[in-house]
């Protein structure tokens, strides 16, 4: 009989990168008192330890504030911490019917609700955040908008999730000076943005610093579809310089440079000398542009690294400093995306009236809706 294989290690390098990612959240959730509803703490310390009420008394405690859907991702995703599996499982499936019908109503709702609004957060990622990739963030980013209960809205999706995207990819090793996180709140915070900042601020790992708030409507476009160049700075090591000014000269003389990506499932190489359309020294500093768009997911470590030809893993101290954006076509034409909330009223009236208003169904007239737009099955 032969012997059930023995499942693959996980690599050191992944292993590390969670225990760094624990520590910053333990860190968060030890930098201040967490400020979510009372009773979605009450559920965390139900999965983690031995629950205190039975699971009709945590439900009814749950639907007062109408917490039911954020309840459920909870339980999905925690549910490998707990102490007490069968009861987790019981509390869950008692739980389900009542989600349901609040994702319902919601779903109904959505594109009347004008609570929401969304928040295009710009943030420094610098020193020992320097370890952390895109999921990094985004989980950190969640943790320090639940600790200080700023509440994100949920998407449309059949298991919904909050709405935070992060902006642009940016990996591990690398630094970002204005780098952005997309997060929608259910609801307007009653501070200002400079007081907001300063609490998340204070609650981040070091090295994650919000610089800037920026309020914008819900339909607004993301930034990965806005952004036409990413600027990015690196200062060769010494004894890399003179070989890196001249694999520099030599690129920008060049009319294509061609870049085989290694893995690439077969697709034609890359000409560098289109995607890199900035390229100059600023004393010993190397500082370039990348350009964006169906190329944003391109590695700017690599492509440094296909230029100068250095066989580095990754070049310590790239930093990106800016990203080039177009208009927003959805903010320019903001009358054919805003929900009409303001009139809804006076049309109905005039339409109960039996005035000689004709009503005109424009298909590409709907409004935007934010997240997964899958039909639950």
């Amino acid at each position: 009989m032969n012997a059930r294989p023995h499942p693959p290690a996980i690599p050191a390098e992944a292993l590390a990168r969670k225990a760094r990612l624990n520590a910053a959240i333990q860190a968060m959730e030890a930098a201040g008192p967490s400020l979510e509803p009372a009773p979605l703490q009450e559920l965390r310390a139900a999965i983690t330890s031995r629950p205190t009420r039975d699971h009709d008394a945590l439900i009814a405690a749950l639907s007062i504030p109408d917490l039911i859907e954020e309840a459920g991702d909870i339980l999905r995703t925690s549910r490998r911490a707990a102490t007490d599996v069968a009861f987790i499982e019981t509390l869950a499936a008692h739980l389900a019917p009542f989600a349901s019908k609040a994702q319902q109503r919601r779903s109904a709702a959505w594109h009347l609700d004008s609570r929401r609004t969304l928040v295009r957060l710009q943030y420094a990622k610098e020193g020992g955040a320097l370890g952390f990739d895109d999921g990094d963030l985004h989980v950190i980013f969640l943790h320090a908008f639940r600790l200080e209960g700023l509440r994100l809205a949920l998407d449309l999706g059949k298991r919904p999730r909050p709405l935070l995207s992060v902006g642009l990819p940016l990996p591990s090793g690398v630094g970002g000076q204005a780098e952005s996180i997309d997060a929608v709140f259910k609801t307007e915070a009653r501070e200002g943005a400079a007081d907001l900042m300063a609490r998340l601020n204070r609650r981040l790992p070091e090295g994650v610093r919000v610089h800037q708030w920026n309020s914008l409507p819900t339909y607004a476009s993301p930034v990965c579809e806005l952004a036409t160049l990413s600027h990015w700075r690196w200062e060769p090591p010494l004894e890399h310089r003179i070989h890196a000014k001249e694999c520099v000269a030599a690129f920008l003389a060049a009319e294509v440079w061609a870049w085989d990506r290694a893995g690439s499932k077969g697709d034609a190489p890359l000409n560098l000398r289109h995607l890199v359309p900035d390229m100059r020294w600023e004393g010993d500093a190397l500082c370039f542009s990348t350009r964006m768009g169906v190329f944003h997911a391109l590695n700017p470590a690599k492509v440094l690294m296909a230029i100068l030809n250095l066989g580095l893993p990754c070049p310590s101290g790239l930093v990106r400093t800016g990203v080039d954006l177009k208009p927003d076509a959805r903010l320019v034409q903001a009358e054919r995306f805003e929900p009409k909330l303001k009139n809804m009223y006076e049309d109905a009236v005039l339409l109960g009236g039996g005035s000689n208003i004709v009503l005109v169904d424009e298909d590409d007239d709907e409004p935007i809706r934010l997240g997964d737009h899958s039909e639950p099955t």
